[in-house]
């Protein structure tokens, strides 16, 4: 079991890597395009060779990528649809540049067209964005919160997907949040609901396909269908859930991301979702609280039952 955090790549994508060692981490989650832009970056050979050099440095630990929010593979409108496969495809290169193990992505919403077209569109576009990608990471299906069309918030839609692309099986997973299976109205607060969930995961498409978890609190209700996340304790996601949930022997081989905002040093704010460098306001490191930051991932490896970093 391996925890991590989403990091800034600023001023270089390597300082994610130190700065998730500083704080106890061993794995990470970075943005490798803009998380709220249709352009990729033109490749820096310098700055990921440096990166590369680090994570081989560090054990190889897992790297994973959080593909742009506004990628939709299900839109009506094909413009946007297009314009989704072709980031998606420039993320998955862009990740393989980095050596990193998987891309993360949202599955979108079927935008009023209904669910049998959205996820007809939602599957043609994972095989396009697939075909000719550069070798390497998997592409891992997120589940979402549900409502407005939103395709992720059940797991048999995940696992429909999945099913229509056999030829690409070996790069397709799923990335569960457990802040969208809350505000989905999966009841993981309670230890007999998360193995529940659990079970119904195994069951529609196997947990062996969920290679990676974002281990958020939420700041909604139960089937709430708001995607608004919470530190770890801050929440309403009842403790004792999610701690059955962690320690479900099934889930021993997972690595488990924090997404949550960086904590600034005397910041009013105690919860909040990282979507962007921008919006955490770390391009100067000197401004977070990394002392804090390392008993946040202290609190997430006791509550898993294992030992914190300081510890090991």
């Amino acid at each position: 079991m391996r925890f991590g955090r989403h990091m800034p790549v600023v001023p270089a994508p390597k300082e994610a890597l130190l700065r998730t060692r500083e704080v106890g981490g061993d794995a990470t989650q970075i943005f490798v395009t803009n998380p709220r832009g249709w352009r990729a970056p033109a490749p820096k050979p310098a700055e990921e060779a440096a990166f590369r050099a680090l994570r081989a440095e560090l054990g190889g630990w897992p790297v994973v990528v959080h593909a742009a929010y506004l990628i939709n593979l299900a839109s009506s409108n094909m413009e946007f649809a297009e314009k989704s496969i072709a980031l998606l495809r420039a993320t998955l290169d862009r990740a393989a540049r980095f050596e990193a193990m998987s891309v993360v992505f949202h599955i979108g919403s079927h935008t009023g067209a209904g669910e049998e077209a959205g996820m007809a569109r939602l599957i043609a576009g994972i095989d396009r964005a697939l075909d000719g990608a550069a070798p390497g990471p998997m592409l891992l299906l997120e589940n979402d919160v549900g409502g407005g069309g939103k395709l992720g918030g059940r797991f048999e839609n995940i696992a429909r997907a999945l099913d229509a692309l056999p030829r690409h099986a070996a790069r397709l997973g799923v990335c569960l949040d457990t802040a969208h299976l809350w505000g989905g109205g999966y009841d993981i607060g309670a230890p007999e609901g998360a193995r529940r969930t659990l079970d119904e995961a195994d069951r529609v498409f196997g947990l062996a396909r969920v290679p990676v978890w974002h281990l958020n609190d939420a700041q909604a209700g139960l089937g709430s269908h708001l995607d608004r996340h919470a530190r770890l304790g801050e929440g309403r996601i009842p403790l004792e859930g999610l701690k059955a949930l962690l320690r479900d022997p099934r889930l021993a081989d997972a690595i488990f991301i924090m997404e949550t905002a960086l904590t600034t040093l005397g910041e009013a704010r105690e919860t909040g979702e990282a979507e962007s460098e921008t919006e955490l306001d770390v391009r100067d490191a000197a401004k977070i609280d990394w002392a804090a930051e390392r008993r946040r991932f202290d609190f997430a490896r006791a509550l898993a039952g294992v030992a914190a970093a300081s510890e090991a």
